[in-house]
């Protein structure tokens, strides 16, 4: 080979790691790791993206995928926000687990109810699935009087949440949990993705992809 050919190949050896160097990681495909929801929601703030995590505190699946999740929202980035809305799928146990949700949002003590209701659910096999099991549990939890948690649970505040998440539902068709809607427009899952931290990475794509199509 002459001193010019070894040049050339050399050359576009060179070209051809510096286009790999400058294409995406990862690429997803929408059908096939995403999809669209059914009926795009209107951002509030279009410098603001929402990232939603749907889940139902009887889903096993939802329970695993619990530490993934919680380890991005530690890391997220600045212009994210992320709201867990619970989803009933239909289920009389998920509307009473819905009313727990929001019940511990509207007294302030999501910290001391979401996990460790996952937990005692899913670790220690404890049905939780009635207002009176509920009751005996915020107030082992968090201290909560047995009134006052039955003044929440039923209240105003608590059902209009709860019908507010039923809607957003209905709106993005989630038709399984954990799903995770990004932007109000992208949603995947396990089921799409494949395993739990590739679901992460999708999130992670879709943010960024909302984030291009809103600077457009």
């Amino acid at each position: 080979m002459t001193r010019l050919m070894k040049a050339l190949v050399a050359s576009l050896a060179l070209l051809t790691f510096a286009c790999s160097a400058n294409e995406p990681a990862q690429q997803f495909e929408e059908g096939k790791h995403y999809k669209r929801v059914k009926t795009a929601a209107t951002p509030a703030d279009p410098k603001r993206i929402t990232v939603e995590e749907f889940f139902w505190y009887g889903c096993e699946h939802c329970y695993n995928f619990e530490s993934f999740i919680k380890a991005w929202v530690a890391k997220k980035p600045a212009d994210v926000d992320f709201v867990a809305v619970p989803a009933s799928l239909g289920r009389p146990q998920g509307k009473v687990h819905q009313q727990a949700f929001y019940t511990a949002e509207v007294l302030n003590v999501t910290d001391k109810i979401h996990t460790p209701l996952f937990q005692a659910i899913h670790g220690q096999r404890r049905n939780l699935s009635t207002q009176d099991a509920l009751r005996d549990f915020f107030s082992q939890q968090s201290g909560v009087l047995p009134e006052v948690f039955d003044s929440t649970f039923s209240g105003f505040a608590v059902n209009s949440r709860v019908g507010k998440a039923e809607q957003l539902a209905r709106d993005y068709l989630i038709s399984s949990v954990p799903t995770v809607v990004v932007g109000g427009a992208y949603q995947t899952n396990s089921t799409l993705a494949g395993e739990f931290s590739k679901v992460i990475e999708v999130v992670d794509f879709l943010v960024d992809k909302v984030r291009k199509e809103r600077q457009r």
